[in-house]
């Protein structure tokens, strides 16, 4: 009763939350610039326009870094499978851990760029992040799991692996079975590893050069042998990221080159809104809806993004870290920050909003990295209480927010 009490009540508040959202700007959301009035001391303009820059800058640097993280990623695959080993093997998770972080900062990006972009390029970012990112995935589409030794694509010789082929694979009969993206290459490179204890082997990607017998009266290719195959599809999935991630920043490119040429179409108001409303969109979305909630219910398999590498709390931690980056380190030249001017519109804001933040992520941090996956759908006492601990901290934090952005759009 408590778990349907508590998803019951996060639902309510999501869609009281969305029917007090104001409409702020152009973009997917079919909004129009200038429909919010100043609220705002016009003293704020300037450095609030100063602090969207500053975000606009800290949106290039952070894609900067990923592109560094995937290249290095890419190199890390090829040195392996050069010499596929442990220590090799090590490397390359060390390196799909960082690209993946990485990639995870820029997720409250993804949702400012939902705001100010139009519904076609909004879309389209949508479909590369599916490609990209998409989590839970079914492991035994893609290779063999426990008691299915020759499932999967990399098994099925009937597949031509090609990234066109991969593409039409990706969710072509459910959402869940990816063929591509961080979380196919996750499994690829950890395996099913469900006891946190039995990795994928180097030997899995030896190379075979030779034919037994048996293969060869079966008429069987070099090519088609599962090794083989599982070294391209690593390659492939590789290639495919970092084209995908190319491509997606082409589009958010374009959309921010836009935005900063028509910046004076928006109010400080407005600009503040929009800030906010990415803030709480990730935060309800990521974590609560997509995470927690299903995770209260037992459906672990939909509520842990990196089952394979245990490394779900890394991506919280990073996508947390993107918020906080926003509210202190993007800066006007001045020094003024978002969330100077936060607090000047909530006496409340500086000492509930960053008590329940830095209690979220040691909660997430927490739960996740000791989270134990049980054989039935039954949740623990003491998980449920750690995640329904989790859940309130983000509640108040959203709650925070959503007063401020209630009192920008209804100024007195």
């Amino acid at each position: 009763m408590l778990r349907i009490a508590l998803v019951s009540l996060g639902i309510l508040l999501a869609s009281c939350s969305n029917e007090e959202q104001p409409s702020t700007v152009t973009g997917a959301n079919g909004s129009a610039i200038g429909e919010i009035p100043l609220a705002l001391d016009p003293v704020l303009d300037t450095p609030v326009r100063g602090i969207m820059v500053g975000y606009l800058n800290q949106i290039e640097t952070d894609y900067d870094a990923l592109a560094s993280e995937l290249n290095n990623f890419e190199n890390r695959v090829g040195e392996f499978l050069d010499d596929p080993q442990t220590s090799t093997m090590n490397a390359m998770r060390s390196g799909w851990l960082n690209a993946h972080s990485s990639y995870e900062l820029t997720t409250l990006h993804r949702y400012f760029a939902d705001l100010i972009l139009t519904e076609e390029d909004s879309l389209a970012l949508y479909q590369l992040q599916y490609q990209m990112n998409h989590w839970p995935i079914l492991p035994g589409y893609v290779d063999y799991v426990a008691g299915y030794a020759d499932s999967g694509i990399v098994n099925d010789i009937n597949v031509s692996l090609d990234i066109p082929t991969l593409q039409q694979q990706h969710g072509a009969f459910d959402l869940a079975e990816a063929s591509l993206g961080f979380h196919v290459l996750e499994f690829l490179v950890w395996g099913e590893n469900l006891n946190r204890q039995s990795e994928r082997p180097a030997s899995d990607y030896f190379v075979i050069t030779e034919l037994n017998s048996a293969e060869i009266e079966g008429g069987m290719e070099l090519e088609q042998l599962s090794n083989n195959r599982r070294r391209q599809m690593l390659v492939l999935n590789t290639q495919s990221l970092i084209a995908d991630f190319n491509k997606s920043r082409e589009i958010w490119s374009l959309g921010s080159e836009n935005l900063r040429t028509n910046l004076t179409d928006m109010n400080s108001t407005e600009i503040v809104i929009v800030l906010l409303e990415a803030m709480t969109g990730m935060l309800t979305e990521e974590m609560l809806v997509r995470s927690l909630y299903p995770l209260l219910n037992g459906e672990y398999g939909e509520s842990i993004q990196s089952p394979y590498s245990s490394s779900t709390q890394n991506a919280v931690s990073a996508q947390l870290s993107s918020v906080e980056r926003l509210l202190l380190e993007t800066t006007t030249d001045g020094g003024g920050s978002l969330d100077t001017v936060l607090v000047a519109l909530s006496n409340d804001f500086e000492e509930f909003f960053y008590q329940n933040f830095d209690a979220s992520k040691e909660c997430l941090v927490l739960l996740y990295s000791t989270l134990e996956i049980p054989e039935d759908t039954n949740v623990t006492a003491e998980a449920e209480f750690e995640t329904v601990e989790c859940i309130n901290l983000l509640t108040n934090m959203i709650d925070n927010i959503e007063q401020i952005k209630i009192t920008l759009s209804n100024p007195i």
